[in-house]
């Protein structure tokens, strides 16, 4: 049976996306646009550059910000940007550059290759196990090839779901403390769990830029997230208005709009939403490949899936393609040329569960 919609287009389960839930988040997306219409003159609002955002909107990003802290940030040391890519990009730029070193998991997020070829840096691959990142063999790539900084995800890690324990995140930030390693924390999945580690960041605060984005929790466009620096002088560096290199900054209606969401206390009732339909969806993959060889958990936006060495994962892509189901290879995330037969597969990008369920049955007729 060919599982697409009328007009024949793949139902997408390669991205990693928070399902929709306007039950819970139209009103109170409303309602937060009304009150900053009424809050403030618009033209004042987005009538000027706010390069690191407002003061307002930097001090509620604080507060966002301290939902996964030990406590909240002095907001001098945050900026507010258009999406977790931004912000990356401007680190990458700075604190690796031309010609340096990024260490990284042997599977992370694809995205930074094309980061490494347009930026001209290195990436130093590093060996993993169930938790992420290999201790030993993080010390040894930092001592021989002395990268400029770690892009660490220690909190359902893209692609792998890996969390890192506490003991393991306190022996990364020794080793990146220790080698003069800079600390990149990418902590965007990190809001759905409600009993994950502290981020490895707070083991290093001052060798670490810390990440927290919107676009995993909420809605995937809102594309506002929040870096917290090790210092206000290295935020201010960092982000200053005379790097137009790319362009960070966040749209002003836009940020002040979540802002208005966080101080109404609305983006608990959204990401509890998410995360309600999220473990729900998770139901329906226990059920229907409960025996499979996967990794995940119920408040995981992705599912990584190995496949028995007689199923190779390019094939097993092109079968569940032939049933209208679009699907992640593992090859997409491999930073070195080892990838494992396995692939990747979402659980927000179907718009309902009944779409949900008939990618899924597609998987589990190609996999069983």
């Amino acid at each position: 049976m060919i599982l697409t919609d009328k007009s024949n287009a793949l139902l997408n389960m390669s991205g990693n996306l928070p399902p929709k839930v306007p039950h819970a988040f139209d009103a109170v997306y409303k309602a937060a646009v009304q009150n900053v219409l009424e809050a403030f003159a618009p033209n004042e609002l987005i009538g000027a550059h706010q390069f690191r955002g407002s003061e307002r909107d930097r001090s509620l990003g604080a507060r966002f910000l301290g939902r996964r802290l030990p406590q909240v940030p002095p907001a001098d040391r945050v900026v507010v940007a258009n999406g977790t890519q931004s912000i990356l990009m401007m680190l990458l730029a700075g604190l690796v550059g031309r010609n340096g070193r990024l260490a990284l998991e042997s599977l992370s997020y694809p995205t930074l290759l094309p980061f490494a070829r347009q930026l001209g840096f290195q990436l130093s691959p590093v060996a993993m196990d169930e938790e992420g990142v290999l201790p030993d063999h993080f010390e040894a790539v930092c001592r021989s090839e002395r990268p400029a900084a770690y892009y660490a995800m220690p909190t359902l890690q893209n692609p792998t779901t890996a969390v890192m324990s506490i003991e393991r995140r306190q022996a990364i930030a020794e080793i990146c403390r220790q080698y003069g390693v800079t600390i990149i924390e990418d902590d965007i999945y990190s809001l759905l769990p409600k009993n994950v580690p502290p981020p490895l960041s707070t083991f290093a605060p001052e060798i670490s830029w810390y990440i927290l984005g919107t676009a995993k929790s909420l809605a995937a466009a809102l594309k506002v997230a929040y870096v917290l620096a090790p210092t206000a002088r290295a935020a201010e560096e960092r982000f200053w208005p005379g790097v137009r290199a790319t362009y960070w900054m966040c749209a002003p209606m836009n940020g002040s709009v979540v802002s208005s969401l966080i101080e109404m206390g609305a983006v608990d009732v959204v990401i509890d939403a998410v995360r309600e339909e999220t473990r729900a969806r998770h139901t329906l993959v226990a059920d229907r490949l409960g025996s499979a060889n996967m990794r995940s958990r119920p408040d995981c936006l992705h599912v990584w899936l190995s496949l028995p060495a007689n199923r190779p994962a390019i094939e097993f892509v092109a079968g569940v393609r032939a049933l209208g189901v679009e699907v992640s290879v593992s090859s997409t995330y491999a930073m070195d040329n080892a990838p494992p037969n396995a692939v990747r597969f979402g659980m927000g990008t179907p718009p309902d569960r009944a779409a949900f369920e008939r990618g899924l049955a597609a998987i589990a007729d190609v996999y069983l």
